[in-house]
């Protein structure tokens, strides 16, 4: 403003009328404004900070420093599972499922105890393990989610175990080597799709006979659970 429109300022602001009025009011608006901002500045700076993806990762990637920023975000919107660990202590963790921009980074999405913990329950110590298992039949992996409750099976030759009754004697039979599964990825590092393996999450002792029975035998998995039975429409 120049010096010459001061003394017209100033006697607007000492004679009582409309213009000085709507003078008045445009500069509360502005004060108003500023405060707002001000406040609105001094309460995101209070926020809590937590690791973010910074861009979206599929299945299976590894992350990278750039992979990973902190935010601020209001306390109701992180979960209790919300990694403690600063976005440089993420370096090389492997996450299960696509992640998309902005959000937050949790352990039931890294690979690590915690994940097994989520999937198949029970303390840390004892709760399970993850092992990469390969399938006879690879042609189920695209239908394989991160999460999805299976079964391990393998078959049994006809000659070995009693047959059901109905049942063609000269057909093998299935056998199941482990029950309480949950897949955990089905991409590689790179984040592909894995051409025969999947890892899954199983319970202490199933993953002990899952790993022993691939040393010798074929094996597969069967989807249990909620997505065995669709919901028809």
């Amino acid at each position: 403003m120049s010096t010459s429109r001061l003394p017209r300022l100033f006697s607007t602001l000492r004679t009582p009328g409309h213009r000085r009025g709507v003078l008045v009011r445009r500069a509360i608006a502005v004060a108003l404004l500023i405060a707002a901002l001000v406040s609105a500045l001094s309460a995101a700076k209070e926020l809590p900070r937590v690791s973010v993806f910074s861009r979206d990762l599929p299945a299976g990637a590894e992350l990278a420093i750039a992979d990973v920023e902190l935010a601020r975000l209001p306390a109701s919107s992180i979960p209790e599972s919300a990694v403690a660990a600063q976005p440089e202590e993420l370096r090389g963790r492997i996450i299960t499922a696509a992640a998309g921009k902005g959000e937050v980074v949790t352990d039931a999405r890294l690979l690590g105890e915690d994940l097994v913990s989520t999937l198949v329950g029970g303390p840390k110590a004892t709760a399970g393990r993850m092992i990469p298992v390969k399938l006879a039949e690879p042609d189920i992996i695209p239908h394989l989610h991160h999460g999805d409750a299976v079964d391990v099976v393998t078959a049994v030759d006809a000659g070995s175990a009693p047959a059901e009754e109905g049942a063609d004697p000269a057909m093998p039979t299935a056998r199941v080597i482990a029950t309480g599964g949950r897949v955990v990825s089905t991409s590689n590092a790179e984040g592909k799709a894995s051409s025969s393996t999947v890892l899954l999450a199983l319970p202490h002792d199933h993953a002990n006979d899952v790993a022993a029975a691939s040393l010798s035998q074929p094996l597969t998995v069967v989807i249990v659970g909620d997505r065995a039975h669709p919901q028809q429409h």
